[in-house]
């Protein structure tokens, strides 16, 4: 089977870069890229309910995604990525959304407005991309 992946799979449409010592590093768009576009395909590695113990009070937990997948029925409720997505950062004005397909255990990262070239990929880390519910440290851009 060949994967029909494209630009995804060869990370022709994003990039990390370094911001500054505060913000740390983010993924910037390599080129103008449509609204609707699968820019990332984020494989996970699930953490059980036992290594998240592990992890909890490590930088590993800034990294982490909740995992709700009902087949899991329980056991696992973390999950980490080994890609670019774990440099997205948070917006409350967001130019990406995640879609968790727990098929295939990965995260899809999905533009939901166009990108230019050279723009900070930002996602809400709540979920849905406009909802403004507090997340767990200070945010500088409340819009």
């Amino acid at each position: 089977m060949i994967c029909q992946c494209g630009d995804v799979l060869l990370n022709k449409l994003i990039e990390v870069k370094y911001i500054s010592a505060k913000k740390g590093k983010g993924v910037f768009a390599k080129k103008n890229i449509r609204k609707g576009t699968k820019i990332n395909i984020a494989h996970i590695i699930l953490i059980s309910n036992k290594g998240w113990d592990l992890i909890e009070d490590t930088v590993l937990s800034n990294y982490s995604y909740e995992w709700d997948d009902p087949n899991c029925k329980g056991e696992y409720e973390s999950a980490i990525s080994l890609s670019a997505s774990q440099f997205i950062n948070h917006s409350y004005n967001p130019n990406v959304k995640y879609v968790y397909d727990y098929k295939n255990k990965c995260i899809e990262h999905i533009t939901i407005r166009d990108i230019s070239k050279d723009e900070e990929i930002t996602v809400n880390y709540n979920g849905e991309p406009f909802n403004k519910s507090p997340v767990w440290f200070e945010v500088e851009d409340v819009e």
